[in-house]
Order: structure tokens, then sequence, then C-alpha cells
């Protein structure tokens, strides 16, 4: 039978290249090395390991042998260590853009908690690429991004999409109407948007793009408070997220569904791909739109 222990001296074997350096590792002796080397050839019933002048050299076999069970050694360990900690409190780094943190993440609190295993922490940025950075140098465990582009080093999970809405004062004659069009909007209204570099303003640009207009933007601003400020006072109109939207308690402030030319923005986490297994449970749920 094959144990655990002969696999993890095969491994050191061929990562140190030789059966001394390897018994000093183990703290074995090379002759015991080597009998459990032999037993283990045996049970596979194939040469793993061949002599050259250089040290040990795997064979075909040995080499499929090493990547195959290097990964599952990893995971193992991995699980060893995760069952070992399962009870204390670790701290659970969270980024994301500012209205994904203010409106998107607060249903999802308790369960990144995780019944008080995790001590969250939350931090905002000002675009995806800071909180991409933010994941691959380890700031940040898992980041919110909005209309994401895949990464190669990350893992990017779309959570759902949600249309723009369109936010307005009160008393504008867009309350009156029984469907708004995108057209309309970009042609005959001013427009105050979030600054460069935003996905949502990009969505909105592309969208521009493709019908050729150009919009009249009288000012562009950081946050989304500074937006509504503007919106009360008339000084324009904007275009936010459904979530955004539907959560202005602004009396002053009215808000409707583009209903012609819709604008949609999607909304994902990110993180690393060997961090999906724990991370990812706490969204999977049939989310709907709000």
């Amino acid at each position: 039978m094959i144990s655990l222990e002969q696999i993890q001296y095969f491994l050191a074997i061929v990562r140190y290249g030789s059966l001394n350096k390897a018994s000093e590792h183990l703290y074995i002796s090379q002759p015991s090395l080597s009998k459990q080397l032999q037993h283990l050839e045996k049970e596979l019933g194939c040469k793993l390991l061949i002599r050259n002048y250089d040290g040990i050299e795997a064979t075909s076999p040995g080499k499929l042998f090493y990547e195959q069970m290097s990964g599952i050694l990893e995971e193992f360990d991995r699980a060893i260590d995760k069952v070992r900690h399962f009870d204390e409190v670790r701290q659970l780094r969270v980024g994301g853009l500012g209205n994904l943190v203010t409106y998107f993440l607060p249903r999802y609190i308790e369960r990144l908690k995780a019944g008080g295993r995790n001590q969250v922490t939350v931090d905002t940025r000002f675009s995806n690429e800071e909180l991409v950075k933010g994941v691959e140098s380890g700031k940040f465990d898992l980041v919110l991004l909005s209309n994401a582009e895949p990464q190669q080093n990350l893992a990017v999970i779309p959570l759902m999409t949600e249309p723009l809405y369109v936010v307005f004062p009160v008393a504008h004659p867009l309350r009156c109407q029984q469907s708004i069009s995108f057209m309309e909007i970009v042609l005959h209204e001013k427009l105050v948007l979030y600054k460069d570099p935003c996905t949502i303003r990009a969505s909105i640009r592309r969208q521009c793009n493709r019908m050729k207009v150009t919009p009249n933007i009288v000012l562009e601003l950081d946050l989304t408070e500074s937006l509504l400020r503007y919106v009360s006072h008339g000084d324009g109109i904007t275009l936010l997220p459904s979530i955004v939207a539907k959560g202005i308690q602004d009396p002053s402030i009215a808000t409707r569904e583009i209903s012609r030319i819709p604008i949609y923005r999607e909304i994902s986490v990110a993180m690393k791909k060997e961090n999906v297994p724990s991370y990812l449970p706490m969204f999977s749920e049939n989310i709907k739109a709000f």
C-alpha cells in the first residue's frame, strides 16, 4: 500500500535532485529513504527515478507522478491548515467602488463575517484598476468591481446585472413622461456625471459613440453624494445604477428607469483563484435586480 510518507519522500528527492540532500532535509537516513522509494516504485510498478552524472532525475512516469501529487499534497496541506484554524478569528479585507460598498455590500456583510469567524474590514477605491492591484498585492482578499475586464491572475465572477436610472429634480418634466429614452437625455439635458476613470462613465461614452452624439456634460464629480447635491439644486441630471437610484431618500429628487436604449452595468467580485472555494459561497445565491 502506498503511504503519504512515501509520496512526500519522493517529492523531496525530486525537488532536491539528490538522495543525500533530501535525507538531510527530511531527517532520515539515506538507506531508509532509498528503501521507501523502492517500496513506492514496486507499488506503482514502474521506475520513478534514475541516477545520472548530476544526481537523480525523474523518469517520464516519475515526472507525471510528481506533477499530479504536488498539486494534491498542496490541497491536502491547505485542507489541514483550514481545519486547524477553523475556530480562529481571521481578518477578511474587502475593497470596492464607493457605490458598491455603500449600496451593494451591506446585504452580504453578515455572511462575510461567517458567524464571527471573520473580522471584516472594508475600504473603497475610485477605480477597478486600483482594486485589482490591491488583490494582486495582498492588500485585499476580495473586491467588488463594476463592468470588470477578465484578469489573467484573478478570478472575476459576475454577481448581477442592473440598469442605469436617470436621476433628476422632482419638478423636472421627465417625471411626467411615460417612457424615457437615452437619446433624449443626451441630446436635450445637461449632465452631471462621475469623473473618469469610471466604468459607468465609460458605458455612457460607448453608447454615445455608437449613436454618434455628444452629451452636454456640465459637471464631473467623484462622489455619488456630490452628484445628488448638484441634481437637487437643478444644475443638471445624472445617470446612476439602479441600486443607487432606488436608495435615494431625498424628496427633491426623482428617478426613472430608461425604457428606450437602456444601459446596464455588471457587478462582479474578484479574488485570487485559490480563494474561490472559500469566498464565493458567501455571494452564491439567486441575486435579483434591485
